[in-house]
């Protein structure tokens, strides 16, 4: 059994639902392998400069690593690379961000040649302003003396710049590389559409259960698990309906709230795909009593990536549950169980009538 890191995780903001926002954040850390020890709020509408967090409520923090020997400090917050390092020289333990916590969950989950480069690239991206923030440390304790600049760096700030330098040099690698198979992916999608057939793309927050919808749709054998971004890598599978009537369904990542940039630049190419795909489907999850801020989040990121437009079928999830969401979106869907089964017909009916038009004369194979 894996062995979990303890954590302290930290809210700073003028948001009086810290700590319902720390519940997502928890989840992200225990995925990630950290344990829970405890929580710090902070009521703030500006963060402090030198530690993101208030230096009273700096202390508190301090003397909670200690207490409960906490490894590792989590912020639900985006810290600075300076402040990554005043924080960590304070407190003497790890510190983390929200982004951090979902690339590393991205690193775990990672297994194909595309997804590994693109998860490095993420990390390479986020981890440059935090060599930026130790070089500005440098900076300011620059040393004296007459020479030129080199001679006025010391040993640190040159390897902190040679860092940098490399850091760069690593994020344009793997560029090329990502863009080779971006070239490959979109021959194989004209080929597809030359030949004239369809292709569906599954998206939602995750842990909506797309995977589950997958697996029943398709018998893909996804990863099923009850954890954020369990499944990273996308997964295609050739669905049949009827004759001369098939498509090409994929399973795509799952979104999140204030998903990091890096994320975003870093995947685009796979998210492309859902730019042109011929149909949506929108999965919610039911069981999350933020399923309409989950909906929402989805559909700003959907058109952040160009697929605003793409025709889209609303497909709500989990509604075998006890207890459901009474969250209903303002457009045509569908209710269903990707467990059960429940709806599943009416889905594949309606995924019929969108991308090959009215089903009454075609012998569907439902």
């Amino acid at each position: 059994m894996e062995e979990l890191t303890k954590a302290i995780l930290v809210n700073v903001s003028d948001d009086k639902d810290g700590g319902k926002i720390l519940e997502e954040l928890e989840l992200l850390a225990s995925t990630a392998g950290y344990e829970t020890v405890g929580t710090m709020l902070q009521r703030k509408e500006r963060p402090d400069k030198a530690y993101y967090i208030g230096t009273g409520k700096l202390k508190e923090l301090k003397e909670a690593v200690d207490t409960l020997s906490a490894e590792a400090v989590i912020f639900d917050n985006d810290i600075s690379g300076s402040q990554f390092n005043n924080l960590e020289n304070f407190l003497g333990v790890e510190v983390l961000d929200r982004a951090t916590v979902i690339l590393e969950i991205f690193a775990r989950h990672a297994t194909s040649a595309e997804g590994k480069l693109q998860v490095e690239l993420a990390r390479k991206k986020h981890s440059l302003p935090r060599v930026l923030g130790q070089n500005a440390g440098m900076s300011r304790q620059g040393g004296g003396g007459g020479g030129g600049a080199g001679a006025r760096r010391g040993a640190g700030e040159q390897k902190l710049e040679l860092d940098k330098r490399t850091i760069r040099r690593e994020i344009r690698d793997l560029e090329e590389k990502i863009d080779k198979l971006t070239e490959e992916r979109r021959l194989r999608r004209k080929k597809r559409q030359n030949g004239k057939i369809k292709a569906v793309s599954i998206v939602g927050y995750t842990n909506a259960g797309k995977s589950t919808l997958m697996n029943y749709l398709t018998k893909a054998g996804v990863l099923e698990e009850n954890k954020l971004f369990a499944t990273l890598d996308t997964t295609g599978r050739k669905m049949w309906l009827a004759p001369n009537k098939e498509f090409i369904i994929t399973d795509t990542v799952g979104f999140i709230s204030r998903l990091p940039h890096e994320f975003i630049e870093a995947f685009k190419s796979t998210l492309e795909e859902t730019q042109f795909s011929d149909l949506i489907l929108h999965v919610v999850n039911m069981e999350s009593d933020d399923a309409e801020k989950e909906y929402n989040v989805v559909n700003e990121v959907l058109s952040s990536i160009g697929a605003g437009e793409v025709k889209t079928i609303v497909v709500l999830n989990k509604t075998d549950s006890e207890n459901i969401s009474s969250f209903r979106p303002d457009c045509d869907y569908i209710e269903i169980s990707a467990r059960t089964g429940k709806g599943i017909e009416d889905l594949k009916k309606k995924i019929a009538e969108t991308l090959f038009g009215e089903a009454k004369n075609d012998n569907y194979d439902f």
